[in-house]
Formats: C-alpha cells, structure tokens, sequence
C-alpha cells in the first residue's frame, strides 16, 4: 500500500551549517540537496510507492530555544494536516527533543497515526553523518503502509536503531550516534537487519477525532534537591503566588533532608494550591513515598508521586496540566498515565 508521509523540518544540527558564528541553522532548500530520494519522490520506489509532503517551521531554530509555542506550532502543523497523511516526520535538535516529544503526546489526544520525531548528532553536510540513517528509519516507521508493519500510534523518537516512547525517553550522550534511552520502559521497536516491533507495549487506536489540547502554564519550576539545599527562595515564590507547580526532584525513590524549611513548603503549597510533583533524580527507578522515614514529609495532598516518569515528561505534563484544567481535576490527572508516561 501507499503511504503518504509529512515532513516538518523544525531546525537542529541535522540542519546545521558551519558559519563563522559556529554551527548555525540552514534552509530546507540546502538540505534537500542532500536528499535526492525525497527530493524526487523516489525513496524506496524499487519496493513500495511512498510519497513525501514537507514544511518548515518559521524560524528554524537550534533546539535550545524551542519553548512551548514552538510545541503548539508542531502540533497545529499535525492537526492541520492529520486527515491527508497516513504518518508524520518531525526533524528537531537533539537538545530538547525530549521535552517537545513528551508535550506533544500530551497535546495530541486521540493520536491514531505515528508522530516520528528524530534528528542526528553530526549535520546532513558532514560525512559522516547519521541524519540520514536516522531520517531512514523514521521513514519506515512513519510510512509504514508501505513496508507491511503494524502503525506505531504514538508520538515517538527514532533514532539510531531504536524507537522509543517520546516521553519515555531522554538524551543521554551529546556524541554518541545513539543519543538516546528510555530508561524505564522498553523500545517499541528495534530497526537492525530486521524490524522488530514490541506490539504488546504499544498503545492502541481509539476511535476518537483527534483533539488538540494546547495550552501551558508558564508558573512552574524544576528543582533539583542537593545536600545543604533549603527551599527558602522557593517558599517566597510560593506565598507570592508565583508558582503554581514544582517539578522537584528528589534523592532516590523520594527522599529530602530532615530539616524544618521542608514543612515549611509543604504548608505554603497547600495554603496556595500548588502542586509539587514528585520524582527522583535518578535515571532508572521510581519514587516510593513513605519507605524511608525522610520521605514521609511528602505524604500531603499537594505532592503528587511522579513514579517513574522522567524530568522532561514531568515538566510538560505539570506544565501543560496547569494550563488546561481546573485545580479540582489537576491531581487525579497528573496521578494517571494518560499518555503512556508512567508505569
């Protein structure tokens, strides 16, 4: 069967050129030189037909400076587009790739076809670059109509050989060509010799219309607890109402140090209506409130358990909580796995 495929080209270093500033942007004109096969509408014309549609994201931008209303951008292109395409490609730098994975799948609520986010570690231009093995494979997963696999439904991050659950995952090397891990939860598919879908953790199509979801609050904070830390700064913004949510990342499976200024925040946040997220600094684990006697304070109805979710996944989902429900309905929101994001 035919697959038609979008193409969104956000920026990163997959674009990237040298200038005498450094490594800078460039066009989707320059870029799709190098791309023959897309170019032409030829890409893997020997096997199946698969055609191409692309778009830029104005301005392009080196990923460091994505923020949330180049979240809703991506995610109006795909709601505006979503009818005439069987799959979509998002080609977006590595930096916060993460974190524009995770709010889209928050967002896009009742996604029914892959959203493929990739990019590379090494420009298109550079000879040894992985952008093209990356942009490959998105291809596959993304097109799948076309090379008889089952859709992936999700808005997902393929890189390397590895497809992962956007927010499931985080970066975890800025040289390495696998760039990427999920940490808590397996691929959901493996692109080797042959491809290898995990079917039983992919998640399944719905029948509803596709909704998009868009607003983020801009009142939200990640704090990262380190020895001697005390949350005084943090208690200020609070009884100044200038936060509404804390992402606040805890020792191990939720521990904080057993000192007075720690109550102190929890009366303030419940005084306030702000919700702290809990999660942990590590990498693999999960937050367990109460095991140790030094996370108990963190039993009270304003902390939320984050699990095993990861800090990019945190940040958007409270941040995009916030700013799309009522305080009522926050808590009961932000304890689901809506989306995939907590085991």
């Amino acid at each position: 069967m035919q697959s038609n495929v979008f193409i969104l080209y956000t920026g990163g270093t997959f674009g990237m050129k040298e200038t005498t500033n450094g490594l800078e942007p460039s066009s989707w004109e320059e870029i799709i030189n190098y791309l023959p096969a897309i170019k032409n509408q030829s890409y893997f014309d020997f096997f199946n037909e698969i055609t191409f549609s692309y778009d830029v994201l104005e301005p392009v931008l080196d990923s460091s400076s994505m923020n949330p209303d180049s979240w809703k951008k991506i995610a109006k292109k795909i709601k505006v587009n979503y009818d005439n395409y069987d799959g979509f490609i998002i080609i977006h730098g590595t930096d916060t790739l993460a974190y524009t994975a995770s709010a889209l799948s928050f967002m896009l609520e009742n996604l029914n076809k892959p959203v493929v986010m990739t990019g590379s570690q090494l420009p298109i231009f550079h000879p040894r670059t992985d952008g093209i093995t990356n942009l490959s494979n998105a291809i596959y997963i993304a097109g799948y109509l076309s090379f008889g696999i089952n859709c992936i439904p999700e808005v997902c991050i393929c890189f390397n050989d590895d497809v992962l659950r956007g927010n499931r995952s985080v970066k975890t090397s800025t040289n390495d060509f696998e760039g990427f891990s999920s940490p808590n939860f397996e691929n959901l598919a493996y692109l080797e010799q042959n491809i290898t879908l995990n079917n039983n953790l992919i998640r399944h199509k719905n029948n509803g219309e596709l909704i998009l979801i868009p607003h983020f609050s801009e009142n939200v904070v990640n704090v990262t607890v380190f020895p001697g830390y005390t949350p005084s700064a943090l208690i200020d913004l609070i009884k100044n109402k200038k936060i509404d949510g804390i992402v606040l990342k805890t020792f191990g499976s939720g521990n904080l140090p057993e000192t007075p200024q720690w109550h102190e925040l929890i009366r303030a946040c419940e005084d306030n209506g702000t919700i702290i997220f809990a999660t942990t600094q590590c990498p693999n684990g999960k937050i367990e409130i109460g095991q140790y006697a030094s996370s108990k304070i963190l039993k009270h109805e304003c902390v939320i358990s984050g699990k095993d979710i990861t800090s990019e996944a945190a940040l958007t989902k409270l941040m995009w909580v916030i700013g799309n429900y009522p305080h009522q309905e926050r808590r009961d929101i932000l304890s689901q796995s809506i989306r995939g994001e907590m085991t």
